[in-house]
């Protein structure tokens, strides 16, 4: 008995991987194939990047913040590839006529919105790498004092805010279609109080508060400290209050697909989505 329980769960689990890995697979041909995501990704990034370069020339300094402007560059790449790509992954299902056929399936929306992101993030993390690449190669970014471990941690936990964030925003977009009116305003003001490109506290304290809410800022916050050389002990609050943060933006992700089925159930149509 406890064989054959055990068989089927194993079964069952290597379905699942392998659904999850074609829906993944399928999501990251159409991001690499798509010039606008690798616009977001490669170009977007570098034109940060090089105002920040020439910002810091001008006020006198030969060599910019490696950590903000150049890694930061790639954090933006990240969020405005993850933003606009997760955001309207339910948009161009309705207009090509796949969101019924996604809504009929036994695998729940929220689920293949969850994959989506997650390759998503895969495919974002081209701008993260090639910024590291950039500091490495092109201004011989050395990082003495770095602990890898943290390092890497930092960077887990960041990409994990992102993920949560991205599977929040594409939740709700299939809740609200009159959210889109409004995504293509919030990609720079998150970007601000996130404090991708420069420190968070040097907000107005005004906006502290909204910043405070956002996973994103502490993760990125970490993955700074982290590459500036500061131990586990003083990152984790940062990474507490990420991972904290982000659990909350799951449960209302999970929340809002809940109110997408029951309205499907309700009207039996999907002109609600």
């Amino acid at each position: 008995m406890f064989t054959s329980v055990s068989s089927k769960q194993v079964t069952g689990m290597a379905r699942w991987l392998r659904f999850a890995w074609r829906q993944m697979n399928v999501q990251l041909q159409t991001r690499v194939l798509s010039w606008y995501t690798l616009a977001l990704l490669l170009v977007q990034p570098a034109v940060f990047s090089g105002v920040g370069f020439a910002l810091a020339h001008i006020a006198g300094r030969e060599t910019p913040d490696l950590i903000y402007t150049i890694v930061g560059g790639g954090v933006m790449g990240l969020w405005s590839g993850m933003l606009f790509t997760s955001f309207f992954d339910v948009t161009r299902d309705r207009y090509e006529g796949t969101l019924e056929l996604i809504v009929g399936s036994p695998t729940s929306l929220s689920t293949v919105l969850a994959l989506r992101v997650l390759a998503n993030i895969f495919t974002g993390s081209i701008s993260l790498l090639g910024s590291f690449v950039i500091a490495a190669l092109g201004f011989r970014l050395a990082l003495p004092d770095t602990s890898f471990p943290v390092l890497i941690l930092s960077l887990a936990i960041m990409l994990f805010a992102f993920w949560c964030a991205g599977v929040f925003l594409a939740n709700f977009h299939a809740w609200s279609r009159v959210s889109g009116s409004f995504i293509n305003y919030i990609e720079m003001p998150v970007a601000v109080i996130g404090g991708f490109m420069f420190p968070a506290s040097v907000l107005p304290l005004w906006l502290l508060p909204l910043s405070t809410v956002l996973p994103l800022r502490w993760a990125v916050a970490a993955l700074n400290a982290a590459l500036a050389g500061s131990s586990d002990m003083d990152l984790a609050p940062d990474w507490l209050l990420a991972l904290g943060l982000s659990a909350l933006y799951l449960i209302a992700a999970y929340w809002l697909s809940i109110r997408v089925h029951d309205k499907i159930r309700v009207t039996g149509e999907l002109s609600s989505i």
